[in-house]
């Protein structure tokens, strides 16, 4: 033995020694020995095997702990979101949307969904309650599109607020993910909107006004800052200030600081003014989508629109005028590119799209050029005129 240790195998001391062990112990070569030896190599192999066998279960198990901490550790370190979502006679579209909210994926970690609801007469509330919503009541006459979700956020514990409009449906389970995902790259980012899809049922107004016209319908992502790009937010100070509580998230901490402005309009694009002023940015996250449209007729476009130019003309001074002259003549115009989109999209003869649109499209134009003429000078107008002509008193009625 010692000589083997320090000789190499196949050297010639070592042959000669190891001859000489055999032929010592040759007459114990028999074959009862053998099986006695190797019986017992194959029951040492037997226990190895076992050891093995229970040594990878073990390293198995360990894998699986060690995932499991991976996964707590990454829930932990997760965005967490309350969803908001103010309500009044939603039913239409709210299972759907509460559908399409439970079904979000990604590592977005999903805290609770608000309503704020203002006098529900539907099925609203109990569809509510069926997907386990907390259900904050407000009085018709208090809602307010700022002084609500204001409202909602203040009983909200997500790191991200998440407001959502009862008629705006996410289009797949990574709505949520692309939402956030810009202001978890950049803590500047206050704030971000997703991009819209009309549903089926758009006609073919309001469907060309959302993909070809309106900035949340747009296909590429945007960061809106006006200190990276100073001279670009001079020139154009709208694209800036655009915001769409339709579908957005607001980082809590920017909320604390700079709450919604509690005005009956256009709070959303009215917060995002104050935010880019502050130094901070927004985001439109295109990735992020939504399905929303109405089918408003001439006098609901007309009462939009009125109350939209209010708030315009209201939060921002330099709202450009409309000239009264011109609302019928730029409304032939637009209804012209509307059915000439509409034969595109649908692949249907002019006859048909002409006989169908062709009127309500004129109508309904103008009577959006009517009602931003007329918004746009509502300090003229007696205030049970205006209230008469706004979207907003009409909801609250119903």
């Amino acid at each position: 033995t010692n000589l083997s240790m320090q000789k190499p195998w196949m050297s010639s001391d070592e042959i000669h020694a190891r001859t000489a062990l055999y032929r010592r112990y040759r007459d114990y070569h028999t074959s009862e020995v053998e099986v006695r030896v190797f019986g017992k190599l194959l029951n040492e192999v037997l226990i190895r095997r076992a050891a093995a066998e229970e040594h990878e279960r073990l390293r198995q198990r360990v894998g699986e702990l060690e995932a499991t901490l991976s996964h707590c550790a990454v829930q932990e370190r997760a965005p967490v979101a309350s969803i908001l979502i103010p309500t009044k006679n939603g039913e239409r579209y709210l299972d759907e949307l509460l559908s399409a909210v439970a079904s979000q994926q990604g590592d977005v970690r999903l805290l609770e969904i608000i309503a704020v609801d203002s006098g529900s007469r539907d099925r609203t509330l109990s569809m509510l309650l069926r997907h386990q919503v907390r259900i904050l009541q407000i009085p018709p006459k208090e809602f307010g599109h700022g002084s609500t979700r204001n409202l909602l956020a203040s009983h909200a514990r997500g790191e991200f607020l998440v407001f959502l409009t009862q008629d705006a449906t996410p289009v797949n389970e990574h709505w949520l993910h692309h939402l956030i995902a810009p202001l978890r790259a950049d803590a500047q980012v206050a704030g971000g909107y997703s991009r819209q899809l009309p549903r089926g049922n758009c006609h073919p107004m309001e469907w060309r006004r959302i993909v070809e016209e309106e900035l949340h319908g747009q296909v590429d992502s945007r960061i809106h800052s006006a200190r990276e790009n100073a001279e670009d937010y001079k020139r154009n100070p709208w694209l800036y200030r655009f915001f769409a509580n339709t579908s957005s998230v607001l980082r809590r901490s920017v909320w604390e600081k700079i709450p919604f402005p509690e005005i009956a309009f256009a709070e959303d694009q009215a917060w995002a003014d104050q935010v880019i002023q502050a130094g901070y940015k927004t985001a439109y996250a295109a990735e992020s989508v939504v399905y929303h449209s109405h089918g408003y007729g001439p006098w609901v476009n007309f009462c939009r629109h009125f109350e939209h130019a209010v708030a315009m003309r209201q939060l921002f001074a330099h709202y450009s005028n409309r000239r009264f002259k011109a609302c019928i003549p730029e409304a032939v115009a637009v209804a012209k590119r509307d059915l000439i989109f509409w034969r595109r999209q649908t692949s249907r003869s002019k006859v048909q799209v002409m006989s169908r649109w062709a009127l309500l499209a004129v109508s309904w134009h103008v009577a959006a050029n009517l009602g931003t003429w007329l918004g746009e000078r509502a300090d003229r107008l007696p205030p049970r005129v205006a209230r008469l002509f706004s979207l907003q008193e009409q909801v609250k009625r119903r």
